[in-house]
């Protein structure tokens, strides 16, 4: 019973992945993929992640130049991947697969 159930799962999240029609977010994919799989790269994110998260949607320059110095310092095609997110439409299907992949490299993270 499970069996059929995991290929389901297998195929659509293969489907789900297969649809991205811009290459700008299949390279920001990879971009956030690299970061996951480098500790200190991965370290800087949640840095980056925790000071996003604590500006919250006010405007705050400290945190916005402090933002930008770990974006910088994740190279730059994370640099390149930060601006597609924000380029794309979150409620397209590229833009919901941008926010799933930013997702996960921010559920690495620890709380």
């Amino acid at each position: 019973m499970t069996r059929p159930f995991l290929a389901c799962a297998v195929v659509c999240l293969t489907a789900v992945a297969a649809s991205a029609a811009d290459p700008k977010v299949d390279s920001a994919i990879a971009a956030f993929k690299q970061v996951e799989g480098d500790p200190a790269k991965l370290a800087i994110f949640c840095e980056l992640s925790d000071v996003v998260e604590a500006m919250g949607d006010k405007e705050d320059p400290a945190a916005e130049a402090q933002i930008d110095g770990y974006v910088e310092q994740l190279g730059p095609d994370f640099e390149a991947a930060w601006d597609t997110s924000d380029e794309v439409d979150e409620n397209s299907p590229d833009g919901k697969l941008l926010d799933a992949a930013f997702d996960e490299l921010d559920g690495k993270c620890p709380e």
